[in-house]
């Protein structure tokens, strides 16, 4: 499994459905440096980012 796949999975995990999933991966985050999280994990340690930033999402925080 590659990371972008890692991500969407787990993006799906999160929202519920692979429909809010792909709207959260492809909306520029302030988080990212305005990037979407899609971009943001083809970056250094940009997968770690986006993995940390779901897991926030999973336990409640706002992005």
């Amino acid at each position: 499994m590659d990371y972008v796949e890692s991500i969407q999975n787990q993006a799906e995990r999160v929202f519920g459905n692979k429909n809010k999933a792909n709207a959260w991966l492809n909306q520029p985050k302030v988080a990212f440096g305005d990037n979407t999280p899609l971009q943001a994990i083809q970056k250094r340690g940009g997968y770690e980012l986006v993995k940390a930033e779901l897991e926030k999402i999973s336990q409640g925080y706002v992005c």
